[in-house]
């Protein structure tokens, strides 16, 4: 550990230029204002899978068609403050960094993979934007700090043991990564999503979170003081030319998480979530989606729901669809848990009722030998894809979101976003004049109002258009 501070000492001398601001968010991949501009202490994540101006992501080896890597991330402090870091012979206050991957393939997006997070030590003082150099115990003003992907490597902290939402966490740790040294803790990714092959066309990002702790009130404030704890997360697009070897799309994208990718590239609409915590501490999740016409006849539903730095958690997604909605390829994607990490990997189960379709995981509930809850909830670090295939094209609607571990209030949360509720006419979807039967005369009442009213709108749009039409047109012939 200590050739960290002695390697890093010699780089200090390198400037990293921080500039840019992008859709209101600021990157370092653009000209435009310092960023560098946060009122108080901040711990954020400034490179992903670049040590030094050089691109690092590590491969480590494989286990049964599962990849082992390890990518570098620097840490930086944009503040106007000293932040923080660790204190000899304190473990529970140093952050930890926490490495995901993720893919997006023809709309769909997905979690391929995660790791166990490295337990930070030293934070040395490499320039990043005007650094005011410490001592290792904080990162100062300015000033970015490298672990390089050897380092990330010895991912020793389980992430289901850290409370994300105030940083806070007990040390040693409870549980310790299993298997061969070329796998436990690391970045763990399926061969499959991985090969060029069978992802032809599909996007990859790396993306890295740093989570850190409240410090101790004497050591003076720190970010959670400021609110500064909900920027820490970045990413970075690779391109994968094996299941071994990548290189680098662009630079760091800097306090944006992946699903800022998906947004980008696709239109995806993201929602924030504010969950309420304990002790009067606010977590953040996400929900993203994107409406696709399938050009059949159908539409695709794709949602994502994302915890940024939720201690509570999401247990169930609950999504309106009207009862004479026809539904097919309902699926539920998650991302696996390994490394003997205490946390259930059951899929989640799925049942529509009462115009509603809801995913959902087990209840809570805290095991007495351990004293740990191991649902596999939708955790911090963590994105969960729900989607499916619907005969009717989108309109607006309320999901909810379901909290998975009590809290003070807010056990379901609603979430505006795309979903097939249309006004339903008895068992007839399509038919518009209720004689029973799709035929001529229900495609006759949506010419009639085409472009004029909303006589004849069968998808609860507002209006009498051609995604009517051709809905009637492929009901055409049914009859109540």
């Amino acid at each position: 550990m200590n050739h960290k501070h002695g390697l890093q000492t010699a780089y200090r001398g390198l400037i990293y230029v921080g500039l840019g601001a992008v859709g209101g968010i600021v990157s370092v991949a653009s000209a435009g204002e310092d960023y560098c501009t946060y009122e108080g202490p901040d711990i954020m994540t400034h490179k992903v899978a670049d040590a030094f101006g050089g691109y690092d992501l590590d491969y480590y080896g494989q286990q049964d068609g599962i990849r082992g890597f390890a990518m570098a991330t620097t840490s930086g402090n944009p503040g106007d403050m000293v932040a923080q870091w660790a204190q000899s012979g304190d473990g529970t206050k140093s952050p930890v960094i926490a490495q995901n991957m993720y893919r997006l393939c023809d709309g769909r997006f997905e979690q391929i993979g995660l790791s166990w997070l490295k337990h930070s030590f030293c934070a040395v003082s490499e320039a990043m934007c005007g650094c005011q150099s410490t001592s290792c115990d904080t990162l100062g003003i300015g000033c970015g700090d490298t672990y390089w992907a050897s380092l990330n490597a010895d991912a020793e902290a389980p992430r289901s043991e850290i409370n994300p939402t105030t940083g806070d966490y007990l040390y040693p740790f409870f549980q310790s990564p299993c298997g061969s040294s070329s796998m436990r803790g690391k970045l763990q990714v399926d061969n499959d999503d991985l090969e060029p092959s069978l992802n032809a066309g599909c996007h990859f990002y790396l993306e890295a979170q740093y989570v850190s702790a409240n410090a101790d009130p004497s050591w003076g404030p720190d970010e959670y003081d400021y609110g500064n704890q909900y920027n820490n997360v970045s990413y970075r697009e690779v391109r994968f030319t094996s299941t071994t070897n990548s290189n680098p799309l662009g630079d760091t994208r800097v306090m944006q998480t992946a699903l800022d990718a998906w947004a980008f590239e696709e239109g995806a609409e993201i929602v924030d979530i504010w969950t309420s915590e304990e002790d009067g501490n606010v977590g953040l999740m996400h929900v993203a989606y994107l409406v696709s016409d399938n050009g059949d006849g159908t539409w695709h539903y794709e949602m994502v729901v994302h915890n940024q730095n939720s201690h509570r958690s999401g247990g169930s997604f609950s999504v309106p669809v009207a009862d004479c909605v026809e539904l097919e390829n309902i699926e539920f994607v998650d991302v696996d848990y390994h490394s003997c990490e205490l946390v259930q990997g059951a899929d989640w189960s799925v049942e529509r009722d009462n115009g509603m379709l809801t995913w959902y995981t087990t209840p809570y509930q805290v095991d007495d030998t351990t004293g740990f809850a191991f649902g596999n909830s939708i955790r911090w670090g963590t994105a969960y894809t729900f989607r499916f295939d619907a005969n009717y094209p989108p309109s607006e609607a309320n999901a909810v979101l379901g909290l998975w571990r009590p809290g003070p209030s807010g056990d379901e949360l609603e979430v505006g976003l795309m979903a097939p509720v249309p006004e339903c006419t008895g068992d007839c979807p399509g038919d518009i004049n209720g004689d029973s039967t799709v035929n001529v005369e229900d495609i006759l009442v949506v010419l009639a109002g085409y472009g004029i009213d909303d006589s004849g709108d069968v998808d609860g749009d507002g209006d009498s258009d051609v995604e009517d039409l051709l809905f009637v047109i492929g009901e055409f012939g049914n009859s109540c």
